[in-house]
């Protein structure tokens, strides 16, 4: 019996010494090797408004003064528009998508518009105005091209663009 078991522990001890050692677990990340956020802050950027008496409209320039993005809400009817300066119309695109944070919401470009870049519409949402006014960034994609992410106009300019929004939508 003795016999037998040893022959059956070496045979055993065999086995494991053949057997490929498994690699131990990898570690958790710490977040020191987490993935730096997306850079939302950028030099020479920065927010503004215009109004006239048909809506209002926040604008987003370069350090030379010159329009990145023109979002508006007009009156009569209540309209969110859209204008990205640096996106080229494509025929057969028609959704343009504005993200902001990790939240969604899609406008509908006219890739036949006059004018400069793409231009879109949506209905205005308050939901986007929410969010517009809490966002850590903002971003855009039509087809493949990509804008963003920026920084998001500054609390005071969000909320007075929101509240005019939401004006636009009562007096329709």
């Amino acid at each position: 019996m003795k016999s037998a078991f040893g022959t059956a522990a070496i045979a055993a001890l065999a086995l494991c010494a053949c057997s490929p050692a498994k690699e131990p677990a990898a570690a958790p990340p710490t977040p020191a090797e987490a993935p730096p956020p997306a850079q939302v802050t950028q030099p020479g950027i920065s927010w503004g408004t215009a109004s006239n008496g048909e809506g209002i409209a926040l604008l987003l320039s370069d350090a030379a003064g010159a329009p990145i993005l023109r979002l508006g809400c007009i009156r009569n009817p209540a309209v969110m528009t859209l204008a990205i300066e640096g996106f080229t119309p494509i025929g057969s695109e028609e959704r343009l998508t504005v993200g902001l944070d990790d939240t969604l919401f899609v406008f509908v470009a006219d890739p036949t518009a006059s004018g400069p870049g793409v231009q879109a519409e949506a209905d205005i949402s308050t939901d986007f105005l929410d969010r517009l006014e809490d966002a850590k960034a903002i971003r855009a994609v039509y087809g493949n091209q990509e804008l963003g992410p920026h920084m998001p106009p500054p609390a005071g300019i969000a909320a007075g663009f929101a509240a005019e929004c939401r004006r636009a939508v009562s007096v329709s």
